[in-house]
């Protein structure tokens, strides 16, 4: 029987599958049930489940971080399907990219299941005779270690087939290959490309060498692509080195970048006193691969030279992430990158976790997704955006995110610029009549563009090309009429009339008339009694 775990954080649900599918008539048992992803990433290791079926939308860690976890642990044996709403779909094709093998949509159809489940109890056993045929006993072994399985026996075999010492010193190594900087300039179509063309066996290979001449004893069959880009595997250093382990992962980084052209990152598990340990250090090498935001300029990382320190999982402040945004949407490309700069030197200082820059970068981009659709556009024609959102499923370097993410705020704001100056030229005169209703408010060319979604700077440029005056001028013009005919019909004091007409202040009040109408508006009322 193939085992089957269950994930919803909606206990029914949950109670639904089970009591709705024939598992054994299907060839499988319920091994275990979790209620958010955090505690399915748990047991998945402590059950080994055959196929997991998870939804997709959960508290604290989501389906798809659930499979990305799964995936960047080296585990490509279980199956996932997804079980996802109409208004996800989208969202979670991204998890194609994971091997999932199926969609779900809700409401559950039990036919529906009945025939995945059935279609995947095949390719299950396919991949268990496959593996069975193909593994290399020291990867067998190597697999069991990693799996947590009885580490003396495991650790013996290991050790044996490579030929060092039950108590070898060792550690283990994630590789992260960014695509070259061409690729980068060309776009992701050519970054695919680009990977197809080198082919994954080939860079395998070319780490795999790059770490023997440095004296890191291993086995080719055991460098495992844990996920795109990414590449793991145990190493030995030589005893009579005398090298360090994080020293020698930088030196396999810059080694690597010489000979191949692209940027490659490291990240090391603690050393382990023998092979026993390396399920621990690889657990350290991908806990290392979550401070890549937070030392952006490292080629290595080393978990055990960072001392603890902690990383923020938190987003933006609402107050920091609403002047950033305003920054983002300005028409002013110098404003715009330095809010792009700004933006991931702050991911750098407060040490910024993976999943708070994911949340961080979609919340502004659904932001500028949000102001194009109110404008009457389609975010599918930005080019950069499905490279901005997919970037998890792709090996890129934080600077190489920070060069997606201002190649969409580009993009972003000059579309909806475009389609700005397409719907500004037919608002013009609404927004003349706004301000000719609302003069006496608190109102500025900056509240009003924001109001209709304009550039202040277009709608200060298209106002003036309209009516031939500038915006302050033309609200001042306003304010002092209306100010004037008070004076004329009423006994209002004069700050009761500076603030009527819009005004806080009734000394700047007075400032701008007299230099309107050359006189105080007390001398205007008293030439006005005299003539009377």
């Amino acid at each position: 029987m193939h085992k089957v775990m269950l994930v919803d954080d909606e206990g029914y649900a949950r109670q639904g599958l089970k009591t709705m599918i024939d598992w054994k008539g299907c060839g499988y048992e319920v091994c275990g049930e979790a209620e958010d992803g955090e505690e399915a990433l748990r047991l998945i290791g402590e059950l080994s489940p055959d196929l997991v079926i998870t939804d997709i939308r959960m508290p604290e860690v989501s389906g798809l971080e659930l499979i990305r976890s799964v995936r960047e642990q080296g585990n490509e044996r279980v199956k996932f399907i997804i079980v996802s709403g109409y208004g996800d779909f989208a969202y979670a094709q991204q998890a194609i990219k994971f091997g999932v093998r199926d969609f779900i949509l809700k409401p559950v159809d039990d036919v529906e299941v009945t025939d995945a489940l059935r279609e995947l109890a095949g390719q299950i056993e396919k991949d268990a005779r496959e593996a069975g045929a193909a593994v290399p006993p020291i990867r067998s072994a190597l697999d069991k270690l990693l799996r947590g399985e009885p580490p003396r026996d495991a650790g013996t075999a290991y050790a044996r087939l490579l030929g060092v010492p039950e108590r070898a010193p060792c550690g283990y190594l994630l590789v992260e290959a960014h695509p070259s900087p061409d690729a980068v300039k060309a776009g992701a179509d050519n970054a695919e490309a680009e990977a197809d063309a080198q082919g994954e066996d080939r860079l395998a290979e070319a780490i795999s060498a790059a770490a023997a001449a440095l004296g890191l004893k291993h086995d080719p069959s055991c460098v495992d692509r844990s996920a795109p880009g990414l590449y793991g595997f145990p190493v030995h250093p030589d005893p009579a080195a005398g090298a360090a382990l994080e020293g020698l992962a930088e030196r396999l980084a810059v080694r690597l970048g010489a000979r191949l052209g692209r940027l490659f990152t490291v990240y090391a598990g603690c050393p382990a006193e023998s092979p026993s340990g390396l399920r621990a250090s690889r657990q350290e090498a991908l806990e290392a691969m979550q401070y890549r935001f937070a030392y952006p300029e490292r080629r290595a990382l080393c978990r055990s030279a960072l001392n603890g320190e902690e990383l923020r999982r938190m987003e933006l402040e609402p107050s920091e992430h609403a002047a950033l945004n305003e920054r983002l949407e300005d028409g002013d490309p110098l404003r715009r990158q330095e809010a792009v700069r700004r933006l991931f030197e702050r991911f750098r200082e407060q040490r910024f976790a993976p999943d708070a820059v994911h949340h961080a970068l979609s919340r502004f981009a659904f932001s500028a997704i949000a102001a194009i659709r109110s404008l009457g556009g389609d975010e599918k024609e930005l080019r950069s955006l499905e490279p901005l959102l997919a970037w998890r499923e792709e090996p890129v370097s934080p600077d190489g995110l920070r060069e997606r993410f201002a190649a969409f705020a580009e993009e972003s704001q000059e579309l909806a610029s475009r389609l700005r100056s397409r719907s500004a030229k037919g608002d013009i005169a609404r927004i003349k009549q706004y301000i000719d209703s609302r003069f006496h408010e608190d109102i500025s060319l900056k509240s009003i563009a924001a109001r209709f979604y304009l550039n202040p700077v277009y709608l200060g440029q298209l106002f003036k090309k309209s009516y031939g005056v500038y915006f302050n001028d033309y609200l001042l013009q306003l304010r002092i009429q209306q100010a004037k005919l008070l004076l004329r019909r009423t006994d209002k004091r004069v700050y009761e009339i500076a603030r009527s007409v819009g005004f806080d202040n009734p000394d700047y009040f007075i400032c701008k008339f007299e230099k309107v109408e050359g006189k105080s508006p007390t001398s205007y009322r008293n030439e006005l009694k005299t003539s009377s």
